[in-house]
């Protein structure tokens, strides 16, 4: 990561830093241990100053991402066959299931809000393609999700940097813990929610089992 930074920072009054921001979304879509947010955070508390383009930043962050997302899609759908195998297991079976009831359920809701959680991207985008979720309506939300994220993060380093103007650093370092706080805080409340869901569930299956519904005679 730290060779990445450097690299990033060499290259703030360079137009290969939008190339290299672009490349690192495009891959942490895939990959998410590559520091894609981590390098647009830090161009952006440096774009605080008017150098780099912050629209360009937001442009150049949110092409890379689509393109990754869409990557990840097409890497589930090309596993098709493995995912007709699993879901004809007993253990795995009721995971695909789950999964792909929830994506058509509310899908659109939940290729948003993963987009702001580095594994979570991955595993929906890849998981969307699994079950082969429409191919427009995802780009459509992906689309959207990529947008979104490409502004938060410029805009949260850019914050940083406008809050430590003589100390641009610093600003990074608040832009990664605010990225890192609002990430942990959707995933911690998506937590809550699917675990409310399953208790509803549970309980509505227990209360079917316990009262079936009247027979009509005849």
């Amino acid at each position: 990561m730290d060779a990445v930074l450097h690299l990033a920072e060499s290259l703030l009054t360079s137009p290969w830093l939008f190339a290299l921001v672009a490349v690192l979304a495009l891959f942490d879509s895939v990959l998410p241990i590559v520091p894609a947010e981590t390098v647009v955070i830090a161009a952006a508390a440096y774009a605080a100053t008017g150098n780099p383009n912050a629209l360009l930043l937001i442009g150049s962050a949110w092409a890379g991402a689509l393109l990754g997302d869409v990557a990840a899609h097409h890497l589930g759908r090309g596993i098709g066959p493995v995912t007709r195998w699993l879901r004809r297991r007993k253990l795995s079976g009721p995971l695909v299931q789950r999964a792909e009831r929830e994506l058509r359920n509310r899908g659109g809701m939940l290729i948003l809000s993963a987009r702001f959680i580095p594994g979570g991207r991955t595993a929906t985008n890849v998981a969307s393609g699994m079950i082969a979720y429409p191919r427009g309506r995802f780009i459509g939300f992906a689309a959207i999700a990529a947008l979104l994220w490409s502004i938060y993060t410029v805009g949260i380093g850019m914050l940083g940097g406008l809050a430590f103007h003589d100390q641009p650093l610093l600003g990074v370092g608040l832009g990664i813990g605010i990225a890192l706080a609002v990430g942990g805080s959707i995933e911690a409340v998506r937590s809550l929610r699917d675990r409310r869901r399953q208790r509803l569930n549970r309980r509505r299956s227990a209360a079917t089992g316990v009262c079936p519904a009247p027979v009509r005679a005849g």
